[in-house]
């Protein structure tokens, strides 16, 4: 199949676009896959994130099936316009945001938490604890736990940005990133040990190392996205 070269990173849209337009013109077969991920990329001298990316797009859109460990297969219902694409933000940039804004959130929860709103902490850490074997509901406590953060800091300007941000998250393409990810139960555990260190940090009042610990687990998680 011959593709395009692309000459920048992180346009997941086009590339959607383009496989869509291969698609769409029969190029690409119904339950035939899409070349693998590398090869994607090696073609178009893109990342495998923005390739990655694209593909969960088209997921969304019902173009594509993405199967694990056989590749994105190609649907019999063809699925929505590629225009929609462009009202979708990137789930990378959105995790690049929170880490810069949740880094200071953390920091500043660190300095100026009350006793309350530590023990509301811990109650979250509880509540993702019983939820380990209910993806849905571990995603719920999550985003209970990071507010928690939030409300900690003393600052309803950063209570209010991560609440912008965070309702990114229920665009259709974030929702699917969640989904290919929580559904891991050695993800969901894995979370679960950074929000404990990220409490521990705060606990101590050590707002550097809360900061740290934070972004070090948004880093984390894009790093799962993209491997």
């Amino acid at each position: 199949m011959e593709l395009p070269v692309l000459q920048s990173q992180r346009l997941y849209k086009q590339i959607a676009e383009i496989l869509e337009e291969r698609i769409r013109s029969g190029a690409v077969p119904p339950g035939s896959y899409l070349p693998p991920e590398r090869d994607l990329a090696a073609q178009m001298r893109v990342s495998r994130t923005s390739v990655r990316e694209a593909l969960i797009a088209l997921e969304v859109k019902g173009l594509v099936e993405i199967r694990v460990g056989d590749g994105a297969q190609i649907c019999e219902t063809r699925g929505s316009p590629a225009s929609e694409l462009t009202s979708e933000r990137s789930a990378l940039d959105q995790l690049q945001a929170r880490s810069l804004i949740e880094g200071e959130i953390a920091a500043l929860a660190a300095r100026n938490a009350s006793p309350e709103q530590l023990e509301a902490l811990e109650a979250t850490l509880d509540a993702m604890y019983q939820a380990l074997s209910d993806p849905a509901r571990f995603l719920d406590s999550d985003h209970a736990f990071h507010a928690a953060i939030a409300m900690a800091s003393g600052n309803q300007v950063m209570v209010d940005q991560l609440e912008h941000l965070w309702a990114l998250r229920y665009q259709p393409t974030f929702r699917k990133f969640e989904e290919h990810f929580s559904n891991d139960r050695k993800e969901r555990t894995a979370v679960l040990k950074d929000h404990r260190r990220i409490v521990a940090a705060i606990r101590s009042r050590k707002p550097a190392e809360a900061r740290a610990a934070l972004k070090q687990h948004l880093k984390r998680v894009q790093d799962v996205f993209v491997k």
